[in-house]
């Protein structure tokens, strides 16, 4: 019998952006350990195993768990996520530096504000995060 996988991350993302798809595809390939678990957010069973997630949080950020429960979330889920990974490992501790925060929070808002526009999305859906009301009231997105 084949023992079950022990993950170290959980990385759930917006499976509906075309934008989110290819960073997860990339992070795939990165992943050589096989140390992730990559769901998207609308996958069947998601919000049974994670119920203290909310969709609209996992709408808004990429999320990281780890296996004592603790979640990262936008950018501390990128810093999470990355040094998980062999080959961004050492480079991804920069992100740790003083003062990365101060642009990399905003840099990830804007980035998953406009993921839809940036990278596109799945051809069967996408009005989720297209919605009139979720626009501001000059079209550009409402931020978060």
């Amino acid at each position: 019998m084949q023992e079950a996988r022990r993950y170290v991350r959980t990385v759930i993302f917006d499976g509906e952006c075309g934008f989110c798809l290819r960073a997860i595809r990339i992070g795939k390939r990165l992943d050589w350990w096989r140390r992730m678990e990559w769901r998207a957010r609308l996958a069947p069973g998601v919000n049974e195993r994670f119920p203290q997630l909310f969709q609209e949080e996992t709408q808004r950020r990429m999320v990281s768990i780890r296996t004592d429960g603790r979640i990262c979330g936008g950018f501390d889920a990128v810093r999470d996520i990355l040094l998980q990974l062999p080959l961004t490992m050492l480079p991804a501790w920069l992100l740790y530096l003083p003062g990365m925060s101060v642009v990399g929070v905003p840099l990830y808002r804007w980035i998953a504000t406009n993921r839809y526009r940036v990278g596109g999305a799945r051809e069967e859906a996408c009005s989720v995060s297209l919605a009139p009301r979720e626009r501001g009231g000059d079209g550009r997105g409402s931020e978060t």
